[in-house]
């Protein structure tokens, strides 16, 4: 078997040599994306592949879908003050009314990050 002049390291497998080869060597990259990041790597993939494949290719996809994952959150955490801010849950015992409020400001906002800050190319 010819060796290679790069330094690698190699592992047996079914008695065949394979490189030990690592795309990144960033934590960051090891650790699990969130929902909104995966809906960004989604939308990526699916519909801007060329995209895709150029921040695949210089090792920044996992950055950038780290980095719409906190924007996104940021951004859900801001707009959902702001929109309490405007229109505050409603006095009242009843629980499933103050909820149903609760959730409705929340969807609203989502709407507003999956367009603005999600479903983006970057």
């Amino acid at each position: 078997m010819k060796k290679s002049n790069l330094n690698l390291s190699y592992h047996e497998q079914d008695g065949v040599l394979l490189p030990n080869i690592c795309i990144s060597d960033q934590p960051e990259d090891e650790q699990p994306l969130g929902r909104y990041g995966r809906m960004a790597l989604a939308y990526l993939r699916e519909n801007h592949p060329e995209r895709y494949a150029v921040l695949k290719m210089d090792g920044n996809l996992m950055k950038t879908m780290h980095r719409v994952q906190r924007d996104a959150l940021e951004r859900m955490e801001h707009l959902t003050q702001q929109m309490l801010l405007d229109d505050p849950v409603p006095e009242t015992e009843d629980l499933l009314e103050r909820a149903r409020h609760w959730n409705d400001l929340k969807s609203m906002a989502e709407k507003i990050v999956l367009q603005t800050t999600v479903f983006r190319v970057r």
